[in-house]
C-alpha cells in the first residue's frame, strides 16, 4: 500500500502544484469586487470548468492507477469528463479572449455557430471515439484517438484566437490586451508541445492553471479597474459595463452624481477631505440601493440601474437629494453641505442619438453626453432631466463639433480683425485677431464662445490654433501692415496651447516661416487661465519673451480679478473687459458710484505698476471720453469698429491712415 500510495503521489504532483496555483488564482480573483460585465460572466464560468476538470483530473489518474477497483465504462466516463471539461475551459478561453479583444462584443452570429458546432463535435467525438491507456511503473496516461481529435480542436481554437489578437494589434487602442493575448497563447503552445513530446508526463492541468493565473494577472485582475482614492469603479470599468449594457438593448437608466466643488474642497481639506466624502457617498449609495459605483471624472460618481428600476428611480433620486441636503463630514470636527447636482439619463428613451449597432462609439457618445448633460440643459435644479430643449442644445453642440472638424479639414476658418484705438497716438496703432467659422448657414452664426470650448473638449484647440496663427502671420506678411502702422497684432491663447510644452517651438517656427518680427505679437491670455496654469504657462511666457514677444491679460475683471496675479506674470497689456464699464452708464444701476470708483482704482493702480489698459466694449463717445480723461493708453469697440474682414480691415487703416 506504501508503495501504491508513492506511485499514486508522482503521478498527481502536477495536478497537486496545479491545485496550488488555482487556489491563488481563485483568491486573488474573487477576492476582489468583479465588475458585472459578459466578460466577468464567461472568466467565472472559466474558473468553475477549471475547477471541475481539476477534479476530474484527479479521478482520471487515481481510476488508472487503480485500475482494477473500477468497470471499464466507469474509468472510460471520468476520462470522457475530464477531456471534455477541459476542452470546455478552453472553449470558454477562447470565448473570453474574443470578447475582450472586441470592447465586450458578443459573439457573431457565425462565430456562435462555430462555437456550437464546436461543442457537438466535442460531444460526439468524446462519446464514440476510442480511448488507450498506458500503465507502466513509470507512467499513467490516456491516448489514442479521443485525445488526439480533441487536441486539434484545441488547436484550431488556438490558431484562430492567435491570428485575430495579430489582427487587434493593428489597431493601437488594443495593443495592450492583444499583447497579453498572444503572450497567453504562446504559453500555452509552449505546454502543449510539451505535452505532445512527453505524453506520460500530465501538464494540461499545469497548463491550464498557469494560463488563468497569467489572464488573471494580465486581463482580469479586478484591482485595475478600481480607483485608490474614491474607492469606486473607475473610468475604464464604467466603460466597460456600459459597452456591455448597450449590446443588451434593454433599457437602463444613469445617474450620474456631480460634486460641483470638490476641487475647492481638496485645495482645503488636501486628499483626506475628500477621501472621506467618497467614503460616505459610498456607505450611503451600498445602504440604500446596493449597486457598484463608478468614477467618470475626478468630481463625479455614476450609478447604472437595470430596467427592473424603472419604477424605483424617482425615490432613488430623492434619497440622493434628500442625502445632499445634510452635512458631510470632512474630518471629525468639521461639517459641510456640497453643493452637487445630479445628471438623469434613461437609456434608450432619452439618446434617441445612439446607434446601438456601433457599440464602441454608442458607447463614447453617452459617456460624454451624461459629463456634459449638465451644461445641455437650462435648469438650474437639483436634477438635470432630459427633455427636448436639453437633447436640442446637444445635437447643437454635436452639430457644431462637426462644422469644426470639418472647418479645420477643408481650411473652413476665416479671420476678422478689430481695430484698437491708441489714445496718445490718435491712431490706430493695435488690431485684435478674432477667428469665425466660415459655415453661417447650417446651425446660423457660431460664436466663438461655443466653437472654442468644443475645440478644447475634443482636443481640436492645437490644429484649430495653428491655422488661426498661419492665418493671421499670413496676412501680415502679405500686406505688409507695418506700413499701416502697426504696433501690436493681439492674438488669443487657448487654456491648453498656453501650457503646452512645444508651443513656443511652433509660434517662433510660424514667425520665422513667414518673417513676422515677434515684437508685433501680441499673445492674449484669459484671467482665469493666467490663475489657474501655473509654471507651465510662465515658462512659455519667459520663453517667447525672450524671443520677443509680449503679453496681455484679457478679460480682466470676468476671473478670480486677483491684482497680484498680474505683478508675478510677465504681462506688459490689461485688457479691461466691458463688464467693469458699462454698469457707469447705466442709468438705472443703483450701484453706478460703487462701479466707477471700483474701475478708477483699478485703472489707478495698474498704470501705477507700469503696465498699460486695454479698455474693451466702448460704444459711445461718452465712454471713450471718460476713459481717455482716466489715462487709458487704448480704447476697442464698436465705437470705432466691429470686427471685420481683411480686406475691409485694410480699407479701414488705409481711411484712417488719410485722415
Amino acid at each position: 500500500m506504501g508503495f501504491l500510495n508513492t506511485f499514486l503521489f508522482n503521478h498527481l504532483r502536477f495536478q497537486i502544484a496545479a491545485t496550488v496555483v488555482l487556489l491563488v488564482v481563485e483568491i486573488l480573483y474573487f477576492s476582489r469586487p468583479q465588475i458585472k460585465i459578459f466578460s466577468t460572466r464567461i472568466f467565472n464560468w472559466i474558473m468553475i470548468t477549471a475547477v471541475i476538470y481539476i477534479i476530474f483530473d484527479y479521478a482520471s489518474v487515481y481510476s488508472l492507477v487503480f485500475l482494477d477497483l473500477f468497470p471499464a465504462w466507469l474509468v472510460r466516463l471520468i476520462h470522457q469528463c475530464a477531456i471534455f471539461s477541459f476542452e470546455s475551459t478552453f472553449l470558454l478561453i477562447y470565448i473570453y479572449l474574443d470578447v475582450i479583444s472586441h470592447n465586450q462584443r458578443r459573439l457573431s452570429h457565425t462565430k456562435r455557430i462555430f462555437v456550437v458546432a464546436i461543442i457537438i463535435l466535442s460531444l460526439i467525438l468524446v462519446a464514440v471515439t476510442k480511448i488507450n491507456y498506458e500503465i507502466n511503473d513509470e507512467a499513467v496516461f490516456a491516448y489514442g484517438p479521443m485525445i488526439s481529435s480533441i487536441t486539434i480542436i484545441i488547436t484550431i481554437l488556438s490558431i484562430i484566437t492567435v491570428i485575430s489578437a495579430f489582427i487587434n494589434y493593428q489597431k493601437i487602442e488594443m495593443r495592450r490586451v492583444s499583447s497579453y493575448v498572444l503572450f497567453a497563447m504562446g504559453l500555452w503552445f509552449v505546454f502543449g508541445l510539451c505535452q505532445l513530446l512527453l505524453p506520460q508526463i500530465l501538464f494540461l492541468s499545469v497548463s491550464i492553471s498557469t494560463m488563468l493565473l497569467v489572464l488573471v494577472i494580465s486581463l482580469g485582475n479586478p484591482a485595475e479597474y478600481v480607483d485608490k482614492e474614491s474607492g469606486a469603479f473607475n473610468y475604464d470599468a464604467l466603460k466597460l459595463v456600459i459597452s456591455d449594457k448597450i449590446q443588451k438593448k434593454k433599457p437602463f437608466f444613469i445617474i450620474n452624481i456631480d460634486m460641483d466643488e470638490l476641487s475647492k474642497l481638496r485645495k482645503q481639506t488636501g486628499d483626506k477631505g475628500v477621501i472621506r466624502i467618497y467614503t460616505q457617498l459610498r456607505s450611503f449609495i451600498a445602504e440604500q440601493f446596493n449597486i457598484d459605483v463608478f468614477q467618470l471624472n475626478h468630481h463625479s460618481l455614476t450609478l447604472i440601474f437595470n430596467e427592473h428600476a424603472e419604477k424605483t428611480m424617482e425615490k432613488n433620486l430623492r434619497l440622493i437629494y434628500e442625502r445632499f441636503h445634510e452635512p458631510w463630514e470632512v474630518n471629525e470636527q468639521t461639517k459641510i453641505h456640497l453643493n452637487a447636482h445630479v445628471d438623469y439619463v434613461r437609456v434608450p428613451k432619452d439618446t434617441p442619438f445612439l446607434n446601438t449597432d456601433d457599440v464602441q462609439s454608442s458607447t463614447s457618445q453617452l459617456l460624454e453626453f451624461v459629463e456634459m448633460c449638465h451644461t445641455y440643459s437650462d435648469e438650474a435644479e437639483f436634477v438635470h432631466r432630459v427633455n427636448t430643449q436639453l437633447l436640442q442644445n446637444r445635437n447643437r453642440q454635436d452639430g457644431i463639433l462637426k462644422i469644426l472638424k470639418e472647418a479645420i479639414r477643408s481650411d473652413g476658418i476665416e479671420m476678422y480683425y478689430q481695430p484698437i484705438w491708441d489714445v496718445k497716438e490718435q491712431r490706430f496703432s493695435n488690431c485684435e485677431a478674432l477667428v469665425r467659422l466660415k459655415d453661417d448657414k447650417t446651425l446660423g452664426f457660431i460664436s466663438p464662445e461655443e466653437f472654442i470650448p468644443a475645440a478644447e473638449r475634443n482636443f481640436l484647440i492645437m490644429p484649430l490654433s495653428y491655422k488661426i496663427f498661419e492665418k493671421v502671420f499670413q496676412f501680415m506678411s502679405q500686406n505688409d501692415l507695418l506700413k499701416h502702422g502697426l504696433k501690436h497684432m493681439e492674438v488669443n491663447l487657448s487654456a491648453i496651447e498656453s501650457v503646452d510644452i512645444g508651443f513656443p517651438s511652433i509660434m517662433k517656427e510660424l514667425l520665422t516661416k513667414y518673417g513676422i518680427e515677434p515684437s508685433i505679437v501680441n499673445l492674449e491670455i484669459t484671467e482665469s487661465i493666467a490663475i489657474a496654469s501655473g509654471r507651465r504657462l510662465k515658462r512659455n511666457m519667459e520663453d517667447l519673451i525672450r524671443y520677443g514677444c509680449s503679453f496681455s491679460m484679457d478679460d480682466f475683471g470676468t476671473g478670480y480679478s486677483n491684482l497680484s496675479q498680474i505683478t508675478r506674470a510677465d504681462f506688459s497689456i490689461i485688457k479691461i473687459d466691458k463688464s467693469l464699464l458699462w454698469p457707469i452708464f447705466e442709468k438705472k444701476n443703483p450701484n453706478k458710484e460703487n462701479a466707477r470708483i471700483l474701475l478708477e482704482n483699478m485703472i489707478s493702480m495698474i498704470l501705477q505698476m507700469g503696465l498699460q489698459i486695454v479698455i474693451e466694449g466702448v460704444e459711445t463717445k461718452e465712454q471713450l471720453d471718460y476713459l481717455c480723461g482716466l489715462g487709458v493708453n487704448y480704447i476697442q469697440g464698436y465705437y470705432f469698429s466691429k470686427p471685420i474682414k481683411e480686406a475691409e480691415y485694410l480699407e479701414f487703416l488705409e481711411q484712417s491712415l488719410a485722415k
